[in-house]
């Protein structure tokens, strides 16, 4: 069989280093109750459905074989039928997988995510309603219509390929300083960075971009309040994808509610980065006005765009 490939970062963590999955939920927050049984048996890919990116595919996991009760990444109830779709890539790409279902059927589908024909072995992750990925992947992957608490109706699932991300171009014309506060509006802006490897949740906010000027030693924390949305900060190391992500915030899940990021320069060396204000919209919102606040040591700053001989000169 031919092996997933993932490009992905290390997370160091105080028990250990573990790899960090690129696959990202579309919703944040998603509670379910687990299975009381044991699982029912193993997941058939016998009959699965060969699918492509850019297509969408119509499906009814209604009267559908119930062989698998518990994915071995998630605990969710998943007592419903199941329909098997398999994707081969054979050169590293960005993509989206979104599950849509009749809201009238109050109808609870999930989608469960594997690099091989395996509930256990090969779960990757079990999500409500879609998945999206940070990093180009790679090889076989499986994706399994499920219903949660034996749902069962009729769906749609689509496969996006999602191009590089460059916001080089929309960054900010603005100068902040240490103390200063930048009073900001994402309307009119796209929705480019939604998820990467540091991150926990899909921020699908329109968004705006500021490059933070930041000299050997020196550090900054950036807070971000949005008047009308649960907001979200990146930190990431250049305008062009990949990114190298530097820093992520996403813990408060209320409108109005504040996020934080703080960043030291330890390389030694003066260093640009990126700081993106994002934010997690409800569907019917896409933008809002926030409040930047930002507060630094050593001279760091955020500005516009120069080249990067125009960044080293602030330091001569």
């Amino acid at each position: 069989m031919r092996k997933l490939f993932v490009m992905v970062a290390l997370l160091s963590l105080a028990a250990g280093t573990v790899l960090a999955s690129p696959f990202v939920p579309l919703h944040k927050g998603v509670v379910k109750q687990s299975a009381s049984e044991p699982n029912r048996g193993m997941l058939d890919c016998s009959n699965a459905i060969e699918v492509t990116l850019d297509n969408v595919y119509y499906g009814d996991n209604t009267g559908m074989p119930n062989n698998v009760t518990t994915y071995g990444c998630n605990g969710w109830d998943e007592s419903g039928g199941e329909v098997v779709y398999h994707l081969y890539l054979d050169t590293p790409t960005l993509f989206e997988v979104v599950l849509d279902t009749d809201e009238a059927d109050d109808c609870d589908l999930d989608l469960a995510v594997l690099d091989q024909c395996d509930e256990d072995l090969g779960c990757i992750i079990v999500v409500d309603n879609g998945v999206t990925v940070s990093e180009p992947i790679t090889g076989d992957l499986y994706f399994v219509v499920d219903g949660y608490q034996g749902s069962g109706c009729q769906y749609t699932l689509t496969f996006n390929t999602l191009e590089p991300i460059d916001f080089c171009d929309l960054v900010e014309d603005a100068t902040i300083g240490d103390g200063d506060v930048y009073y900001g509006d994402t309307c009119g802006g796209q929705n480019l960075i939604r998820s990467l490897d540091c991150g926990d949740w899909t921020e699908n906010g329109l968004e705006d971009y500021f490059e933070v000027v930041i000299p050997a030693g020196a550090s900054f924390t950036a807070t971000v309040t949005y008047d009308n949305a649960d907001a979200a900060l990146w930190l990431v190391g250049g305008c062009l994808q990949p990114f190298t992500c530097l820093a992520y915030a996403d813990d408060d899940y209320t409108e109005g509610g504040s996020e934080e990021i703080s960043y030291t320069n330890t390389s030694g060396s003066d260093m640009v980065a990126y700081l993106v204000v994002d934010a997690y919209i409800a569907i019917g919102e896409t933008c809002g006005t926030y409040t930047l606040e930002f507060q630094s040591t050593g001279g760091a700053l955020a500005n516009k765009v120069m080249s990067f001989g125009a960044v080293k000169a602030l330091f001569r």
